[in-house]
């Protein structure tokens, strides 16, 4: 029984380790994860979008994400700013980026199917709002 314990801890002790020793860009590929998972979930909320109330409330909820992520999307480009080169892309963001831009496509079929709520004041206001969001991280 003692032996096992031990074998537990030591276990759990391997783990630990492994898990702290992210790579270089851990903290990028997670800022980057909850911007993908924020993306997403508007994306795939926009595609359900059956009224201006549902297109105006998805709008507001991805921007409320984003002015939360804002300041540690900056705080990355700050840290890294050899990510601004689109072109060397570390191997460690390959996958993120690819999930990104797989995204990208996505929005672009829902954002045309909204279109037709973007002349609604209240889409117009959350519209508003999100354009304010993303020059948050841009400043």
């Amino acid at each position: 029984m003692r032996y096992r314990i031990i074998w537990v801890m030591l276990l759990l002790a391997i783990v630990a380790v492994f898990s702290a020793c992210g790579g270089k860009y851990s903290d990028a590929i997670e800022v980057n994860k909850k911007f993908a998972d924020a993306t997403e979930s508007y994306v795939e909320t926009l595609a359900e979008a059956d009224s201006a109330s549902t297109v105006a409330d998805a709008v507001n909820a991805y921007a409320a994400k984003i002015e939360k992520l804002a300041p540690q999307m900056k705080q990355m480009v700050k840290k890294y700013p050899e990510l601004k080169d689109q072109t060397n892309m570390p191997d460690e963001l390959k996958e993120s980026r690819e999930r990104s831009e797989a995204l990208g496509e996505k929005m672009t079929g829902a954002m045309m199917k909204s279109l037709q709520y973007m002349g609604d004041p209240e889409v117009m206001k959350a519209q508003e709002r999100l354009q304010k969001s993303m020059m948050l991280m841009a400043q």
